[in-house]
């Protein structure tokens, strides 16, 4: 085989190569973190009030753990908790999975998950509630 044909197959081959490619990144799914991240993005004042508001809460803050041997997420809400809210089970690597509960805290101010209703993998999870006239807004990092 000559030169002229090693450059010719050459050729070829990085012409298959980038075809390759193309195709299989117009194949992935590309979507946004949310449908209206514009609007969010302009609203973004209300929600840093809303965390500065949690933060001034101090000891009466929110906790959330995956407790592996009962195979529940637990999150505790303060005992004095007597809002109205929404936790949003958000999972970036894809939104099919998000969920969204309504915020309701037994006596001890516990609310369980099973954990088994989750993919296993990284959640972001958005607390959100009002209470007093004041909003309030928490983001905490979950691995199951």
């Amino acid at each position: 085989m000559n030169w002229g044909t090693k450059i010719v197959m050459s050729f070829i081959l990085f012409v298959g190569l980038i075809v390759t490619m193309v195709t299989i990144s117009m194949r992935q799914d590309v979507s946004l973190v949310a449908k209206d991240y514009y609007v969010q993005e302009i609203a973004y004042q209300d929600q840093i009030e809303r965390i500065k508001n949690y933060r001034d809460l101090g000891e009466n803050q929110i906790k959330l753990e995956y407790k592996k041997q009962t195979s529940q997420i637990v999150l505790t809400l303060p005992k004095s908790y007597a809002g109205k809210g929404e936790i949003h089970f958000f999972r970036p690597s894809d939104a099919s999975l998000d969920a969204r509960y309504v915020l309701r805290p037994d006596s001890e101010g516990y609310q369980r998950f099973e954990a088994g209703d989750f993919k296993k993998g990284l959640w972001k999870v958005k607390i959100s509630w009002h209470e007093n006239d004041r909003e309030y807004y928490e983001e905490k990092t979950l691995v199951i």
